[in-house]
């Protein structure tokens, strides 16, 4: 009997800026209702990698499948169901939050009705009732970031990518957000966050991928990491990661000449 298919697959997936790689054969599935944790040093790809996920960079290299569909060749229609925090948020200072909500509502073709009640019940949970209708302009970069979250869910999202989602966010909208993407989880979607926030990623993520290097250093749940690190039963993640991660400071191994990144056949 075949398991389910995994909500998104990356095949060998290859980025490089400038000459120098950012993603190095990079391969990943994340399945329905789980909730993936990508980790690792500054600098190991992964931002870049969730970036091309979301269609923001084309690589160079491999393939991206999300729900079967091929998001190379088909690089408008799956974007849809999908919901995108990114690291550094951007949003229009002179509109208000019900106003931006609006607009990302609307622009997702959330029905009128649906929307004014997701709105509703995002605002309330996010704890920007009282400030839903100052202009963003006067909001704190915790009251910013939970209205971007809310605006990367508006649409309900089968696919919700998170990068440092939780960053100058208070105890309570750290937890609203952790809730709302266990929500997506519980609807039978996927999550993937991106983060430094160990502790975090820990309690949050059903398995968990160690970048470096533009590489897998190591993936599964906390306790294949900690067999894998050697790390110790009762080992936590910060644990986990200095471990597998202790050569992070070293010298990073010799590039992949561009012939041989070329040479490959697609």
């Amino acid at each position: 009997m075949q398991g389910p298919r995994a909500s998104l697959a990356i095949e060998n997936l290859w980025k490089r800026y400038d000459g120098k790689t950012a993603v190095e054969g990079l391969s990943l599935a994340v399945q329905p209702r789980e909730v993936f944790g990508l980790i690792g040093p500054n600098g190991a790809g992964k931002t870049t990698t969730l970036k091309i996920i979301v269609g923001l960079l084309r690589p160079d290299f491999g393939r991206v499948v999300l729900d079967g569909h091929d998001i190379l060749g088909q690089p408008y229609d799956y974007k849809a169901s999908i919901g995108y925090l990114p690291e550094a948020t951007t949003l229009p200072d002179y509109l208000s939050g019900v106003e931006f909500l609006t607009f990302v509502g609307r622009l997702r073709e959330v029905p009128r009705e649906a929307l004014g009640l997701r709105m509703t019940d995002l605002l309330h949970r996010l704890d920007l009732d009282g400030p839903k209708r100052d202009l963003i302009v006067t909001y704190s970069k915790g009251m910013r970031q939970k209205l971007a979250f809310a605006a990367s869910v508006i649409h309900q999202p089968s696919l919700l990518i998170l990068d440092e989602p939780l960053i100058g966010v208070d105890p309570a909208g750290q937890y609203a957000i952790k809730e709302e993407a266990r929500t997506v989880t519980r609807r039978g979607g996927s999550v993937i966050v991106s983060t430094h926030m160990l502790d975090t990623a820990e309690k949050l993520c059903d398995r968990i991928a160690i970048m470096q290097h533009g590489r897998i250093a190591a993936m599964g749940t906390l306790a294949e990491l900690r067999s894998t690190s050697r790390a110790g039963a009762d080992a936590t993640l910060e644990d986990v990661f200095l471990k597998l991660t202790e050569e992070a400071g070293q010298p990073a191994p010799p590039e992949t000449s561009r012939r041989t990144l070329l040479g490959m056949r697609r």
